[in-house]
């Protein structure tokens, strides 16, 4: 399993919002997730996913679900004995529901979503994209 983001699909929106979106999806040897090119709101979504999997880490929640912005996709991770993980995606659509399933090492995973998370700052950071979501993402990263 890896998480794929393609920086050079990463940019700011005119709109008032100034959204930033970028390709990122999962990579289930082969099986994408939500899909290949997936395009959203990667520096919202990132930080959702940390503060999510921060909790679980530390035992906050048994639960984390790792939401997509667009789309009715999300990933489900209930914490199992130790350091693993039932991962789940789940497509909310008519005749989807759970569409892959496989456990996982949550300290993995969460590195993982972490190197991301880091990249999509860093490459916002050299192409001067600046804003609010961008600064929240940030202080979930160790500087």
């Amino acid at each position: 399993m890896r998480i794929v983001f393609d920086e050079s699909t990463l940019e700011q929106g005119n709109n008032a919002s100034r959204s930033i979106t970028g390709v990122l999806y999962f990579d289930f040897s082969g099986y994408p997730f939500p899909e290949e090119r997936w395009s959203d709101f990667v520096v919202v979504i990132a930080t959702w996913w940390l503060d999510a999997l921060e909790k679980l880490e530390r035992g906050v929640d048994h639960e984390a679900v790792l939401r997509f912005m667009d789309g009715p996709y999300w990933l489900t991770l209930t914490r199992q004995d130790g350091n693993a993980a039932l991962l789940r995606c789940t497509e909310d659509r008519r005749g989807a529901g759970v569409v892959h399933e496989e456990y996982i090492e949550l300290s993995d995973f969460a590195a993982q979503v972490g190197r991301i998370a880091r990249q999509i700052a860093s490459a916002c950071h050299r192409r001067g994209i600046e804003s609010s979501d961008v600064d929240a993402l940030r202080r979930y990263l160790p500087n």
